[in-house]
């Protein structure tokens, strides 16, 4: 009954909604997370006799916790078969962080409700591996948060090999449970189920730990050419050493260059593809790696491509669409322009917000596509002369009613948050807001 409950509301707010079916589908992936948790709760508890005993519910929190994480394991593999579900391997990551800060919430309530029940422990080995997995989660949950991480000076190599120690703090929890939960030792089916959950996230850890790096081996290229813009941005272009893969402008590719550890990978949006499959970059020196290469990056230098990833694509929204990008989220939209065949039909207000005029690095290029396309009109935000650009100023100049737009954008998180937030209180609908979360910590 409570199934048929989840998947009639899923129906009734997302399916039923006259929006392209690649929307519909992408919020499967945290509507399945929460309607198992909700299943698990349900499998434990008998809601007819609740039981008062502390250590109980404990132990209950205890169960949901190593749940959050194992889903936290799963979701930090890169698979690409769950990109649809989630709406792309960025909100994947986002539900990576959102089930490993609920795993250690409900792994601290876990601790405090055992201790304050006056939990006997059963098994030396078992406590012990409790206190590892307490100690060890806690760490890499809170060096993952951006304040704490930039506190301590945190680099990303350091903290994704650190970080890659999870999955092991992970199986001496499930380990732990399985030794002194009396819940697991009383019932058969609990045990079974507790059991299967542990494996799954702890064969994801082992899959993107010891056979991802086979199955998906990056693909090999080399920089064609490099072009130094102003503003300390990079305008590169990639050719492939043998048969190049499949992106479309909107994509992201993890990328590292020159001999660096295929694993340290960044995320470069796709700026665009030509005819011969060679890949346009267009990077703007924004942090230690990023200035490392604006200063060294030449041709011929080889670079290993995984991807693509992403599904930041405007062929998702309507014949109205808004695109608005803020310095380095141009990118995207440049790849876009570049395919008149696509923009045909559609009416497109295009709002590029630079500080000045020299850092609009790439107008020239985006007013020759808008001659092509009679459907594009571009607006130059100057914020040094005009101020930031607003929701406010984009319902004044648009040609269309934002609610009935889709609206694409791309620039820094904190300009992209605070956009979504304004569209969404003039009545746009979150589906027809596009845009993609480029925090990979």
């Amino acid at each position: 009954m409570h199934a048929l409950i989840a998947v009639a509301l899923y129906w009734a707010r997302v399916v039923r909604r006259p929006i392209d079916a690649r929307l519909k589908w992408r919020r499967i992936g945290g509507f399945l997370i929460i309607a198992l948790g909700a299943a698990l709760v349900r499998l434990w508890v008998n809601p007819k006799a609740l039981p008062s005993n502390g250590l109980f519910w404990s132990e209950v929190l205890g169960v949901l916790a190593v749940y959050a994480f194992c889903w936290s394991l799963v979701l930090a593999t890169r698979v690409r078969a769950l990109e649809p579900w989630f709406g792309g391997l960025d909100r994947m990551y986002l539900w990576h962080r959102r089930t490993a800060i609920a795993g250690f919430l409900l792994l601290v309530a876990h601790v405090v409700l055992a201790t304050t029940a006056g939990n006997r422990g059963v098994s030396r080995v078992g406590d012990a591996l409790g206190v590892l997995a307490l100690v060890g989660l806690s760490a890499l949950v809170a060096v993952s948060l951006a304040r704490i991480a930039r506190l301590i000076r945190l680099a990303y190599e350091p903290w994704l090999l650190t970080h890659r120690a999870i999955g092991l703090f992970v199986a001496a929890a499930v380990v732990h449970g399985a030794l002194v939960d009396p819940l697991l030792r009383a019932s058969a089916l609990l045990r079974v189920t507790y059991l299967a959950m542990g494996a799954l996230g702890l064969l994801a850890y082992a899959y993107q730990e010891l056979v991802a790096r086979l199955v998906d081996r990056p693909a090999a290229y080399v920089v064609r050419r490099v072009e130094r813009l102003a503003g300390e941005t990079l305008d590169v272009t990639l050719a492939a050493v043998a048969a190049p893969f499949t992106a479309r402008p909107g994509q992201f590719l993890l990328v590292s260059f020159g001999g660096a550890d295929p694993s340290q990978r960044h995320p470069f949006s796709v700026a665009g593809v030509a005819d011969d499959g060679s890949l346009r970059l267009s990077i703007q020196a924004l942090g230690d790696y990023t200035h490392a290469l604006y200063a060294r990056l030449e041709a011929g230098t080889p670079a290993r491509v995984s991807g693509p990833y992403g599904l930041f694509d405007y062929t998702l929204g309507g014949t109205r669409q808004v695109w608005i990008a803020a310095g380095g989220g141009v990118a995207p939209f440049l790849g876009w322009l570049r395919q008149p065949d696509g923009l045909a039909g559609r009416s497109i207000d295009f709002y590029y917000s630079v500080r000045a005029p020299a850092d609009a690095l790439y107008l020239d290029e985006i007013q020759a596509a808008a001659t092509r396309a009679p459907g594009l009109r571009v607006h130059l935000i100057v914020t040094s002369k005009q101020g930031r650009l607003t929701v406010a100023h984009v319902q004044r100049h648009t040609t269309s009613r934002l609610a009935d737009t889709h609206v694409f954008l791309c620039g820094p998180p904190a300009m992209t948050d605070s956009f979504a937030r304004g569209l969404r209180r003039v009545d746009v609908p979150r589906d027809q807001v596009h845009f993609e979360h480029f925090a990979f910590r």
